[in-house]
């Protein structure tokens, strides 16, 4: 048994590996990242309502222009943005004005841009005068520019999940845990965060178990603003940490040349983009970010038209994305436990794979579903076919999510860890940025290219073999970049061991 693990039995060893001396780090740590997930779990479900329900000719084709058109480029502003804040006011500050930046917007939401919704967006008619004037690629960018309110909420809950979960709590996490601690905390993180993540979709589907629409819109309202006392609770205990636990850290606990955080560290983003193309292992890392972000985006393409083709009320689609993101969470939670041993008993290369296999296999099944169904004549079998696969679809989506929060991001978290202080710090925000968004960006632009210029105004289930084929290419390009990481992994590894019995 390892040191990291002394003093543990073996089932103590995978259930709760902590130490008490280490809680008082660890559960701030944990309850920040259930925080940071309750707000993203709660935004994120109700952007998909919003824009498939409410939204004025809506549905699940608007999606890909949102990612491509709307969130996309806002992810690269935000880069740019993040560079300004973090090089004049740290890292510290700028977390604090990005949370409370936030607040504002969901405080205004909720108050103004949700109640006047009618009155603020585009009716039918002047939607569809300007579909008739456009090109016709922009045939689904109209109804996004009309319901501008919806738009705006979606396009800064997907930015919450980028900022918040990828760049500011993992390297925060990376700069106060000590090496012993990695393997143990990481999972474990998740596992908080997962609880958090279950918490808002029980809320989300118990909310949505209503008749009418005027009393969901109340539970809407409600369901926000616990997520801004959520973003509130969130500064607080960023800020408990900084205080109380980041002040009293041991550097010499950490790997050699690595530093306690400093807040008033540089970011160039200009010099992080340099740097992720010259450096064969943070671009392939960045793959492994674009890879998910396509195939994810291919397969939750399909299965959101599927659910925007049988689910026509907002209270049905928020049942569905609270059932979703509850059997995420305990999905999750599973994962917590059987990915601290592939990380114990495995090498890193082979626990990077895992997230790709799973995706690949259970993604398939869902494919070959949903192009069943459409062969299906007699409206029986088209419906059990229909449900059958509805069914898979969201297994699927939570299981292979379950395996990402918990295993793929952790393992991605642990790969930065062998580079030199100055490549992490430059490279990692950038890549998380620009691999999250830029990923999700180009598979919405290759759904645009199918609805919207290929075949404009086409719905996106009429593409489903197109989009399987496309899915399953990238998994295999996914696979063929884990490889090759988990070479680079192993090599800097054993440099990095080398250097430290000569330093």
């Amino acid at each position: 048994m390892d040191n990291q693990n002394s003093g543990f039995g073996k089932i103590r060893s995978i259930i709760w590996p902590i130490h008490s001396s280490e809680l008082k780090k660890f559960l701030p740590m944990s309850f920040l990242m259930f925080t940071i997930l309750f707000v993203y779990s709660a935004v994120r479900d109700l952007k998909d309502v919003f824009i498939q329900s409410y939204a004025v000719s809506g549905g699940a084709e608007l999606i890909a222009p949102l990612k491509s058109v709307f969130v996309f480029p806002t992810a690269i502003f935000t880069v740019f943005l993040f560079s300004y804040l973090v090089d004049k006011y740290g890292m510290r500050t700028t977390f604090y004005i990005v949370v409370l930046s936030f607040i504002l917007f969901f405080i205004a939401f909720v108050f103004i841009l949700f109640p006047n919704a009618n009155k603020i967006h585009w009716s039918q008619e002047t939607i569809e005068y300007f579909r008739k004037i456009s090109p016709s690629f922009l045939y689904y960018v109209i109804p996004c520019i009309g319901n501008w309110s919806y738009s705006l909420f979606f396009v800064l809950a997907e930015t919450w999940g980028s900022i918040m979960v990828s760049s500011f709590f993992w390297h925060f996490a990376n700069q106060v845990t000590y090496e012993s601690e990695v393997n143990r905390f990481y999972a474990f993180y998740s596992l908080f965060g997962s609880i958090g993540r279950l918490i808002s979709g029980k809320y989300i589907e118990k909310l949505s178990n209503v008749e009418n629409s005027t009393d969901f819109d109340r539970n809407v309202r409600v369901l926000i603003s616990i997520a801004i006392f959520a973003c509130v609770l969130t500064m607080l205990t960023y800020y408990y940490i900084n205080v109380n636990i980041v002040s009293k850290l041991k550097t010499n606990s950490f790997p050699k040349k690595r530093s306690v955080i400093n807040p008033k560290k540089k970011f160039n983003f200009l010099k992080s983009l340099k740097l992720i193309f010259s450096s064969r292992y943070l671009f392939f890392i960045l793959m492994l970010s674009i890879c998910y972000g396509v195939s994810i985006n291919l397969f939750e393409g399909v299965l959101k038209g599927h659910m925007s083709d049988i689910s026509k009320t907002p209270s049905n689609i928020g049942k569905i994305m609270g059932k979703i993101s509850q059997s995420t969470a305990l999905f999750n939670i599973m994962f917590t436990f059987i990915s601290t041993y592939i990380l114990r008993k495995f090498k890193w290369k082979y626990s990077v794979l895992v997230t790709p296999v799973i995706i690949l296999s259970l993604g398939s099944i869902f494919f070959s579903l949903m192009c069943s169904t459409k062969l299906k004549n007699d409206i029986i079998s088209k419906m059990m076919f229909s449900n059958f696969a509805l069914w898979v679809g969201m297994a699927m989506d939570s299981f292979s999510k379950g395996a990402k929060f918990c295993l793929f991001d952790t393992t991605k978290g642990i790969a930065y860890r062998p580079l030199k202080p100055e490549e992490q710090a430059q490279g990692q925000s950038a890549v998380e940025i620009l691999g999250g968004r830029g990923g999700k960006g180009l598979g919405a632009i290759i759904t645009m290219m199918f609805t919207s210029v290929l075949f404009p105004g086409s719905k996106i289930l009429d593409h489903t073999v197109g989009f399987f084929i496309l899915f399953v290419s990238v998994l295999v390009i996914w696979i063929i970049s884990c490889h090759q990481l988990g070479n680079l992994y192993e090599e800097k590894i054993n440099e990095n061991n080398k250097r430290s019995i000569y330093e």
